[in-house]
């Protein structure tokens, strides 16, 4: 608990956390009725649950404010967490038994917050009254029937601090492209110190780590940023799983402000869908989708889909799906797209609901674009196209727009995971309207000689030095008996020649030799042939000096060293930066 709260702090600032209110709700009788789960605040459907929902399609989460929840079954969590329908009632025996773990949760909530306010039923008081009695008239206990409790949260609501949320208004076929960056958790420590090549903190949650986008202000490397719901099965990224307790179950991350999106940028949701693409049906439901991009304050979500791959790894066995297998998938896509629109229809819902696509031809992908227009969206995005050629992807884009162009209002239309720079001439000829991918971010790392995307459009390769301290390297070093002393000794010379070398105190052939003996011990003789060009090169023509952007500018020669996340995401966020502005001019990267 107390790993969150500070955390927590640390995003937020100390003295915004600190100044937090928490209001505390008894479960409600009335519950959506749908498999799964589903967070708290879309799963109860009772007065409390409506009068707060209504608010929230009105305004934003208000950053001072956390909610909990008391319930028969889970007793005291946070309103974020996903919750299974079930029908159990508070009683004074169940409140006995719940009375101690609730009110140890409800004091460690009560730390970080600066008053309590309840408002349940008064069969749920005695399970957490151990607490109330502690807490030195912190607390305040909504009182009298259920239209004066209404009135009571209605005003407690109002009296927060939040920003009204407007709906996101984007418009098809204008001609300007818009790029998103996936998340992929590239927090960064702010205060790594590159010449000590230490961390500012121990851990992640002890330093202040902050988005790639946060760190590369004032300059603006996407038009927005996509994030995956499929992080809510894991315990990484702005909506990783959530056990209940913790301080994050009390409200949304502000995401906004996480990523540092100004007004003119937007937040997309999508489903991951290649994160369950080996299994037989979604994993996640149009409900939990509908709830969780309403509960995190999207401006766009994508409706849940299925992708029709040639084949999966089943069993740790690759398997060709049958032509019906695929076209099953591709009818669960679309019936969850008509589900998707009719549940954002009837939950008010403030985002943009976007209506993906999957199909096995051109024609399909066609028909389908005026079929979704029917049922209502004006926002699509074509699913699927990762895998394919540019060719294959060229006809797509080319029958999805000639469909786009027959209806009286073109949407918008995105193309999900692909740039493919041999395209951008036809997408522009098209007037595709965005895209996401994460290929230049990632090939600073994944390439062993395009990692760093200059100013004019040349690719380097970066410098390795890997890290002795690294597990697997280590484990391998062990293993082939290696002296590691001496080579922590060499790796730390190498960095020393390194910053030596962007201070103009070493030579070229001083650095190469060091760089490209050190790799050699570390068992990549096979690449240093190969290598020893591309290092040359990048050494001679410094192309981190002749650039501007605020990482470059930082932290010189370290931008182009390949090794740990630090250097190796922001090489990533600079790659970014560069394509983005060359989509911005029309350009070809």
């Amino acid at each position: 608990m107390m790993l969150c709260i500070q955390w927590l702090c640390g995003l937020l600032g100390f003295s915004e956390i600190m100044n937090k209110k928490l209001l505390v709700l008894s479960c409600s009788q009335a519950k959506r009725d749908c498999d799964g789960l589903l967070p708290a605040l879309a799963r109860y459907d009772g007065p409390p649950y409506r009068v707060l929902r209504k608010f929230l399609r009105d305004y934003q989460w208000p950053e001072d404010v956390s909610i909990g929840v008391l319930s028969a079954r889970y007793g005291l969590f946070g309103i974020l967490k996903g919750i299974e329908n079930y029908d159990t009632r508070m009683d004074a025996a169940t409140a006995r038994v719940k009375a101690s773990e609730c009110s140890k949760t409800l004091k460690e909530w009560a730390t970080y917050h600066q008053k309590v306010y309840l408002s349940v039923g008064r069969d749920y008081l005695p399970a957490v009254q151990p607490a109330l009695d502690r807490l030195n008239n912190k607390e305040e206990v909504f009182q009298g029937p259920i239209g004066l409790k209404m009135s009571q949260i209605k005003s407690f609501l109002n009296n927060t601090s939040s920003d009204r949320r407007e709906k996101a208004e984007v418009e098809g076929g204008t001609g300007k492209t818009r790029y998103f960056l996936p998340d992929w958790d590239d927090l960064l420590d702010p205060e790594f110190d590159f010449e000590q090549d230490s961390f500012s903190g121990p851990t992640r949650k002890k330093r202040e780590d902050k988005h790639c986008c946060v760190l590369m202000q004032p300059e603006q490397m996407c038009d927005g940023v996509l994030v995956s719901l499929a992080q809510h099965g894991t315990s990484k990224g702005p909506l990783r799983r959530l056990e209940g307790t913790e301080a994050g179950a009390l409200s949304p991350p502000p995401l906004r402000r996480q990523f540092g999106l100004s007004s003119e940028q937007y937040l997309f949701g999508d489903c991951g869908a290649f994160s369950y693409v080996n299994e037989e049906k979604p994993t996640i439901s149009v409900e939990q989708a509908v709830a969780l991009y309403e509960s995190y304050g999207f401006d766009f979500g994508a409706s849940v889909d299925h992708i029709p791959v040639r084949k999966i790894n089943k069993n740790g066995e690759k398997t060709f799906l049958s032509d019906n297998e695929r076209q099953e998938r591709i009818k669960v896509t679309r019936e969850n797209a008509e589900d998707f629109i009719e549940a954002t229809k009837k939950r008010k819902a403030q985002f943009n609901p976007v209506g993906t696509i999957q199909a096995l031809n051109p024609e399909e992908y066609a028909k389908s674009v005026h079929h979704y227009s029917s049922l209502g969206y004006r926002h699509l995005a074509i699913g699927g196209l990762v895998p394919l050629s540019d060719s294959e992807i060229e006809s797509i884009a080319r029958a999805v727009i000639a469909a786009a162009n027959e209806l009286k209002e073109r949407p918008w239309i995105h193309l999900f995971g692909v740039f493919r720079p041999k395209l951008q001439k036809v997408f522009r000829e098209l007037r595709i309207d965005s895209f996401d991918s994460a290929t230049y971010f990632r090939k600073a790392w994944l390439r062993s000689d395009q990692n760093y995307l200059s100013i004019n459009g040349k690719w380097y390769a970066a410098l390795r030095v890997p890290m002795t301290s690294d597990g697997r390297t280590r484990q391998r070093l062990i293993a082939a008996n290696a002296d590691i002393a001496q080579l922590e000794q060499e790796e730390h010379k190498v960095l020393s020649l390194l910053c030596r070398y962007d201070r103009d105190e070493a030579s070229i052939s001083e650095v190469l030799d060091a760089v490209l003996s050190y790799d050699c011990h570390l068992e990549r003789s096979s690449e240093i042939q190969s290598m020893q060009k591309r290092y040359k090169e990048t050494l001679e023509e410094r192309p981190w000096r002749e650039c501007k952007c605020p990482f470059c500018k930082e932290i010189g020669i370290h931008i182009l060293i390949f090794r740990g996340a630090n250097r190796n995401k922001r090489r990533g966020a600079h790659n970014t930066l560069m394509l983005y502005k060359c989509i911005q001019e029309g350009g070809h990267v």
